[in-house]
Formats: structure tokens, sequence, C-alpha cells
């Protein structure tokens, strides 16, 4: 199977995330001119438990109204650990960033109905180790979110690092 060549991460499109449901970021070695480790390529295997690197997998988003749409999750292996940030959304051809402040009115917008802001997402695929797809809530509160994100620097300070 032939791999497309790098793109930016934040042009991801729905017919990417079909196409190859992991994508991962490039190293320093793999960057040239051009490109930086905000470019992704397609992986060609989903990161076992065990390794280390950062991945963009395909997902669906619920929001507070019920409609799902299409985006991904970054997924940052760190060994056994796994950490998950929403970070893409598609919605009437546009990719627009799930944890945004504006995201609900945006939405609404583009849907021209209220559908209220993401709730949950959930992994395309089944990661390794795993018995279903991966899910995880999105707070909707700023301060939720902001101490959720802080859990999550404090979980990879303490993380060991590979040497």
């Amino acid at each position: 199977m032939s791999f497309p060549p790098p793109i930016p991460v934040n042009t991801l499109t729905t017919e990417n995330l079909r196409q190859f449901a992991v994508w991962r970021y490039l190293d320093d070695e793999e960057c040239g001119e051009g490109t930086d480790e905000s470019f992704v390529t397609p992986s060609d295997e989903v990161p076992p438990v065990g390794s280390h690197g950062s991945f963009v997998v395909a997902a669906n988003y619920l929001l507070h109204g019920g409609d799902t749409f299409p985006g991904a999750v970054q997924l940052d292996q760190l060994g056994a650990k796994r950490l998950f940030t929403p970070i893409l959304i598609h919605v009437a051809g546009k990719c627009l960033d799930p944890l945004a402040a504006d995201l609900a009115a945006r939405l609404s917008r583009l849907q021209k109905t209220p559908g209220g802001q993401p709730v949950r997402w959930t992994l395309d695929i089944t990661l390794p180790g795993d018995k279903a797809p991966a899910s995880g809530r999105i707070f909707r509160s700023r301060a939720l979110r902001a101490l959720a994100l802080l859990a999550q620097l404090v979980s990879l300070f303490f993380t060991r690092r590979r040497r």
C-alpha cells in the first residue's frame, strides 16, 4: 500500500481518516524542507502498549443534542500509559477544534440548528490490549477542562522517560 506524503495535522480530512485510521507525527529525523513536527503520515501499525510516540486516531464525537460527527483524537503513547486529547471534529466540510471556547456557536451556525458542545469521543478502532474502542468525556466547563489538562501534565511529569 502506498502512503500519501506527510500533511499538517489540521488539514486531515474525513476521507484521510477513513482511508487510514492511525496517523503518526513526524519525528525530527523525518522532517525536511517544508515539514515539521506538526505534520503527520499514515501509520502502518496501531501503536502497541509499551511503545512511545504521538499519533492521531480517527474518532467519532457525540454532541449534547445526540448528533455524531467524525474527527480525530491525539494519542500520546508513553510506554504503558496512554493520554488522549480531542483535536479535530469535522462538520459541514469544516475542521474544528473540539475544545474551542466558541465551538457551540460555530456548530450551531454550520448545522443551522442548536446541537450543543461535544460531550464524548470514541475511537474508530480498538487499540492493542483493549477490549473495546477507547472513549472519553469532554467537559463542558472550561474550569473542568483546565483541571483535566493539568492532571495530564502532572501525569506526564511522573512518567518514566525512555532512555
